[in-house]
């Protein structure tokens, strides 16, 4: 009975026949879905090689952009460019020391035909227009034909190039085309009309998708640093190139240790530092209470670094003056404990110029500040041949070293000798080198070159209210350094 049972165990005709009706149906289910993600698979693979075109393209341009000292949206062909002159140049961009040709650094985004396929290539020239790149970089692959040789549609347009900020184009943003750069190069900074000033670059780019049916598209924008404007007419900024804070020194270290707060140039480096020398850097700094304040800066002449204080031994300010090679003359502390690098400091010996324009400070409200004042001070020593100096729209007082009163010019007129001698120690030939150049809002501190003061008792320190513009004369024999910051109630 048991041999008999076992002999006839198994499937029954019905479970077959609902095993071969069910199965079809599930492996069809399994298949389509296999399929659909075999499908997307080459969409998603597209769209992420598109996306990562698009980053790529755009680390490289923001930089290049900021960069720039003049530009070109005109074809390559035969126009001065990095690259050879069979490529297509979509955008060209300059910047850096002037050679025989133009600027020394030239980089040219072109269209190469490469396999049957176009790609944007971004080629770096490090000696002025060449046929011979330093660098070449493909930034997007599969994009659009250029276009060129009469294609007017499905291909890739050249860069625009927008000036006149008081203007609107067609979408309703600031600007208008400049039609110049279509043809040649042109400065981001106009010597003679401010309104031609390069405003932003635009760059609209299309990839082909996987399909080739239609085009994976988005728009590149960004503002040449030298040509960012400042301060509009309301106060409030329009693009800011570098933020900075300010710092005080240590309770205790000089009478107004706790309310003069120096601007931190750490920031003016690289690009910065290009702009400020090469037009105008604006530069926002945070202030205590969540005030802001705004100015553009220009560097002209011998060129600066950012430097903590002091700047070296024998100076004043900064220096806890030890007398035990410190290089000060007094035993007393003088600012000592600002961090940061407040100091701009000549790189060489000759003249700098260091221009703060459209000065501004904006509360946490949004409306403008008043009761501050703008301070300048020597940040390093001036000696036998050298000078610095300042000049501003609002008169110029003098900061004494060692007194809570402040000495101005009115004041040294009307008393005469009154005047006391040395305000600010030694440091200009015990008072005799600190003059006003004809006026109340220019003065300063020089030292004749046959003269050796020694270790100093001082260091030239002045202040102006609420200005909107202020200049740095630097002239050093050896070195010279300036600080800029602001009086804070």
């Amino acid at each position: 009975m048991r041999a008999r049972r076992e002999q006839e165990a198994g499937f029954t005709l019905i479970e077959l026949l609902i095993v071969v009706a069910v199965m079809p149906l599930i492996v069809g289910a399994l298949s389509l879905g296999l399929i659909s993600v075999f499908k997307l698979q080459s969409g998603v693979s597209s769209r992420l090689g598109d996306t990562v075109d698009s980053q790529v393209v755009a680390s490289t341009y923001q930089n290049d952009v900021s960069s720039a000292l003049a530009v070109t949206a005109a074809s390559g062909q035969t126009l001065d460019q990095c690259g050879p002159a069979g490529e297509y140049q979509l955008l060209g961009l300059a910047w850096g020391g002037r050679t025989s040709g133009g600027y020394a650094t030239v980089v040219s985004y072109a269209e190469v035909l490469t396999g049957g396929q176009w790609e944007l290539v971004r080629q770096y020239c490090t000696a002025g227009y060449s046929q011979t790149p330093a660098t070449s970089t493909t930034v997007a692959y599969n994009v659009l034909p250029p276009c060129a040789s009469g294609l007017t549609s499905g291909c890739q347009a050249s860069a625009s190039i927008f000036n006149q900020p008081t203007s609107k184009d067609a979408n309703g943003l600031a600007g208008i085309l400049d039609t110049a750069a279509n043809t040649s190069w042109v400065p981001v900074v106009d010597a003679t009309d401010s309104s031609l000033n390069v405003t932003r670059v635009e760059f609209a780019l299309a990839a082909k998708t996987a399909t080739e049916q239609n085009a994976y598209q988005y728009t590149l924008a960004a503002v040449p640093a030298a040509a960012s404007p400042s301060i509009s007419t309301g106060g409030q900024p329009i693009t800011v190139s570098s933020t900075a804070g300010c710092n005080f020194a240590t309770p205790g270290t000089g009478y107004y240790a706790s309310s003069m707060c120096l601007v931190d140039f750490s920031s003016l480096t690289g690009n910065n530092l290009l702009a400020a020398e090469s037009g105008c850097l604006q530069m926002e700094v945070n202030l205590p209470g969540g005030s802001e304040l705004y100015f553009c800066l220009s560097i002209s002449g011998v060129p600066v670094n950012p430097s903590g204080l002091p700047t070296w031994q024998n100076a004043f300010l900064g220096n806890y003056c030890s007398s035990s090679g410190s290089g000060c003359s007094t035993g007393s502390p003088f600012y000592t404990g600002i961090s940061g690098k407040p100091a701009l400091y000549q790189t060489g010996g000759g003249t700098t110029t260091i221009t703060l324009k459209n000065i501004s400070v904006i509360t946490a409200n949004g409306s403008q500040a008043t009761g501050w004042w703008a301070v300048g001070a020597d940040a390093e020593s001036t000696d036998a041949g050298e000078y610095i100096g300042w000049t501003s729209d609002q008169p110029i007082l003098v900061m004494p070293n060692n007194s809570a009163s402040t000495y101005n010019y009115a004041q040294w007129v009307a008393n005469g000798d009154a005047f006391p001698s040395d305000p600010v120690g030694n440091a200009c030939v015990n008072g005799t080198g600190l003059t006003w150049q004809g006026s109340a809002d220019s003065v300063l501190c020089s030292v004749p070159s046959n003269v050796n003061i020694g270790l100093k008792t001082g260091t030239a320190m002045v202040e102006s209210e609420t200005p909107k513009t202020w200049t740095m004369t630097l002239h050093g024999a050896g070195l010279e350094a300036a600080a800029f910051g602001l009086l804070l109630s």
